[in-house]
């Protein structure tokens, strides 16, 4: 409401500027299009600084980032730098379209339609685990994968884990070993890189896979037979030089 509210003050007191100028912008109105016409490609932000500070506070309200800067380029600029992070408790239920009770963290409870809102727009969710009996968070985790984590799995996998297959890891997926949707932690030892053909395999057929320790997977086929994908090794390995031979005459 406060973000509305600063958009409307600012539209109505453009509206009663705009007013007192119309007698003579009807006179100039040919120029101003010749001149339109020239510059037509350069666009000026004729915004006063209260008026930028204004629409940025506007935008970080309402979106949680600002928006770009279109004077400038089509990047971020200085502005992608300003990150707003919005807590919101939502229950599975209300996602699904239930009226269950929603929160703003900090604030005060919100309704429904709002807190889907403010998720649709969310660029990630981070999932809280918490006691059923006492509500303590037990665990907080996003679908996500964190690029120190993809940099590890990068490592560790080296290629697809389907057993056979040797597409390289930087063109694969990471796949959640036990479905997020279904519980699975964002972790390493449920993780691992599968190429676009078997990660649908995964997905759409009768195709199970399990994650033992150590990053081994543990595949089984429709017709129940089991096939065990071990970590690959690193391909560079160093054994230990043997101690040089002293051909020297014994200290006694």
């Amino acid at each position: 409401q406060m973000a509305r509210a600063i958009i409307d003050t600012r539209g109505e007191r453009a509206d009663a500027a705009s007013g007192h100028r119309a007698a003579g912008a009807l006179d100039g109105a040919s120029a101003e299009i010749d001149a339109h016409d020239r510059h037509e490609a350069i666009t000026t932000d004729t915004r006063s600084a209260d008026q930028v500070r204004a629409d940025v506070f506007a935008d970080l309200l309402l979106a949680g980032t600002p928006a770009l800067d279109d004077t400038r380029d089509t990047t971020a600029g200085p502005l992608g730098a300003i990150r707003a992070r919005v807590q919101v408790v939502i229950p599975a239920l209300a996602l699904a379209g239930a009226d269950e009770p929603c929160d703003l963290v900090g604030r005060s409870p919100i309704d429904p339609t709002t807190a889907r809102l403010l998720a649709g727009s969310a660029p990630t969710w981070e999932r809280l685990v918490t006691d059923p009996i006492t509500g303590t968070v037990l665990a907080v985790d996003s679908y996500r994968v964190p690029s120190a984590m993809r940099r590890h799995l990068q490592a560790r996998d080296q290629h697809c884990r389907f057993p056979g297959c040797r597409m390289a890891a930087i063109r694969c997926e990471v796949d959640h070993t036990h479905d997020h949707a279904l519980g699975g932690a964002t972790e390493t030892a449920n993780l691992a890189h599968l190429c676009q053909r078997h990660h649908s395999m995964k997905q759409f057929t009768a195709w199970r896979v399990r994650q033992l320790s150590g990053g081994v997977l543990e595949w089984t086929s429709p017709l129940g037979r089991t096939y065990r994908e071990d970590a690959p090794q690193p391909a560079v390995a160093f054994t230990p030089a043997e101690p040089p031979h002293d051909t020297g005459r014994a200290p006694f």
